[in-house]
């Protein structure tokens, strides 16, 4: 007569659910850390260009963005828009500090350095 021996695992769905808010809220939580990082690294002259970058967000999707119109209002009766149109010409040069070329790339590169995965994604596993 033969002996067997089982080991029976399963799929944990309320744990999966978990993990997914997890991954989310990590995936967020980097991408403020690289927009704050951008706006460190962004070159200054007015600030327009460090206040322009910014995030948006969806349930599933994060953005880091830079430029295009930043505010909007009225002033003595009249409309006016701050528009930052050169956004992506200081991203990639030449700027007067080549130290601030590529301030959104070298943002991304500077927070996903190191031990980035347990930092935004290590509650996964919890």
């Amino acid at each position: 007569m033969s002996q067997q021996t089982t080991v029976k695992f399963s799929w944990n769905h309320q744990k999966l659910a978990g993990m997914e808010r997890y991954a989310l809220l990590g995936m967020f939580r980097m991408g403020y850390d690289i927009a704050a990082q951008a706006r460190a690294n962004a070159p200054v002259v007015s600030g327009a260009l460090r206040n322009s970058i910014r995030t948006e967000a969806d349930d599933t999707t994060m953005y880091i963005r830079a430029g295009g119109t930043i505010s909007t209002g009225t002033s003595a009766g009249r409309r006016f828009a701050r528009l930052v149109d050169y956004a992506e010409k200081r991203e990639i040069g030449p700027n007067r500090n080549p130290a601030t070329v590529h301030y959104m790339q070298n943002a991304r590169i500077q927070i996903m350095s190191g031990d980035y995965m347990k930092k935004y994604f290590g509650g996964i596993t919890r």
